[in-house]
């Protein structure tokens, strides 16, 4: 049978009809979604070689050596064009963030841009909730079809520029191994999925993937030398290497930072060449690597030094990201997306540099997710904030109150809020004029996920409104 017969290629049994081509991922229930799929009336079934012997016979069965790469391959036959210019970023902190930084970049320049990841599809400055008939899948890197089908359709409006995040996950399942990638950067590395890898190097190669499989070796990545040990580890597959950073060795290198709560200010060198004194509505020393990455892209791409710098004071932050919800009596509110250890480090670490009077901070970990970091949390709160308050941050199947008590195991005089609408108020509540409250793990998301059910919650919409009532009671 040729493929031009066939009706539909799918990797979900469950909407497989007669005359369907099945392409059987290697899960837990693999077994079973075959079986599903000849009994919908698939026509091929293709599996994995390891899990042939687990699977009956049959004239429809073919057997392959990588279904997960095959239906990469297959969704880039049913959907082949793509725009221009694309780029990948990955790394454990900043993709969403370097994402929306290098969109626009190109959007100033007048380029028709777009970017895809944790927070969605924004094409040049709209959020983006369907584009054609393609809802936009709820994942930092969509299945393959549906980023193909993506990319296609992004194309056919004239977006010559796109930029998305490639989670661990994706690049583990071979999501985009079809995408024609233009550049790939890695932002950092730190320990994070450890529920679904194995272990941090099993994490790390599944990342390393990026640069190893799917970028040309000649094409350009962008890393840090900052971390050296990124940077050797892509030196061995990519003789291309944009560096960026605050040591000498980069080749785009920020000096002489200073911080203050609603602005940074900066010298920035770019191949030898040095601009004083640039400003940038961002706060944080990891909101500047993360613009510098996104600079790197930028330079890489074509822009000049010159049309960079430029820009940088545009720039503007992503929602959720290191955000100032508003300044209320002298207190600043912020809200900020850190959910992994050293991302929550960095996030107090920066606070505590403007913070004129106490750091209050607001935060709980993930159910379901990786628990070895609970522990780590808490020590680290403890150590940079002066009142921890710990709250639930989707718990999911797991006990609320113990998830809570494995963070308190590194945090002994934090206080425990376990409804996060209530902490809020509690720790707004308590702050004193110079004090900075700070809600951290959830950034932009509009959801508190309990059991297998997601309730509305926004922490900043939970910020205004208990400062409204607050402000109606004086």
């Amino acid at each position: 049978m040729g493929l031009q017969n066939v009706k539909n290629i799918r990797i979900n049994s469950k909407i497989v009809a007669s005359g369907d081509i099945f392409v059987g991922i290697l899960c837990d229930n693999f077994t079973e979604h075959v079986e599903e799929a000849r009994r919908n009336g698939a026509s091929i079934i293709f599996i994995d070689r390891a899990a042939a012997e687990k699977v009956s016979n049959g004239k429809e069965i073919i057997i392959v050596d990588d279904t997960r790469l095959l239906s990469s391959r297959f969704a880039k036959f049913l959907n082949s064009e793509q725009p221009e210019y694309c780029v990948a970023i990955t790394g454990t902190n900043g993709k969403s963030s370097v994402a929306h930084f290098i969109r626009q970049f190109w959007t100033i320049h007048g380029k028709k841009a777009a970017n895809l990841g944790t927070v969605g599809l924004f094409v040049n400055d709209e959020l983006v909730m369907q584009i054609g008939n393609i809802q936009i899948p709820k994942l930092t890197t969509p299945d393959p079809f549906s980023l193909h089908k993506i990319l296609a359709s992004l194309q056919s409006i004239g977006v010559s520029h796109f930029v998305f995040e490639a989670s661990s996950h994706a690049l583990h399942q071979k999501r985009l191994h079809s995408v024609s990638i233009s550049a790939a950067a890695f932002t950092n590395l730190a320990s994070d999925h450890l529920d679904y890898h194995r272990s941090k190097e099993e994490y790390f190669n599944a990342k390393l993937n990026l640069f190893r499989e799917i970028l040309d070796s000649n094409l350009p990545a962008i890393v840090s030398r900052d971390y050296e040990f990124l940077y050797e580890s892509i030196a061995q597959y990519n003789k291309n290497i944009i560096t960026f950073g605050m040591n000498d060795k980069n080749c785009i290198t920020a000096k002489n930072i200073r911080n203050y709560f609603d602005c940074m200010i900066f010298n920035l060198t770019i191949d030898g060449y040095i601009f004083k004194d640039i400003e940038i509505k961002l706060m944080g020393d990891f909101q500047l690597m993360n613009l510098m990455c996104a600079a790197s892209i930028a330079y890489c791409g074509g822009l000049s030094a010159n049309d960079i710098v430029d820009t940088l004071s545009k720039i503007r932050e992503l929602q959720g990201r290191m955000e100032l919800v508003l300044e209320y009596r002298e207190i600043r509110i912020y809200i900020d997306y850190a959910h992994t250890s050293s991302a929550f480090e960095s996030a107090l670490s920066e606070f505590k540099k403007i913070c004129s009077g106490r750091l209050i901070c607001v935060f709980g970990c993930g159910g379901d997710r990786d628990k070895s970091k609970r522990i780590e949390m808490g020590k680290i709160a403890d150590r940079l904030a002066d009142i921890a308050i710990i709250t639930d941050d989707n718990p999911r199947t797991e006990e609320p109150a113990f998830i809570r008590s494995e963070i308190l195991d590194g945090c002994k005089d934090a206080i425990e809020i376990g409804d996060r609408k209530l902490a809020i108020k509690f720790a707004i509540s308590i702050a004193k004029a110079g004090d900075c409250v700070i809600i951290l793990g959830k950034g932009h998301e509009s959801t508190q996920i309990c059991g297998t059910t997601s309730f509305a919650h926004d922490d900043k919409k939970e910020i205004l409104v208990t400062v409204n009532q607050m402000e109606s009671k004086t």
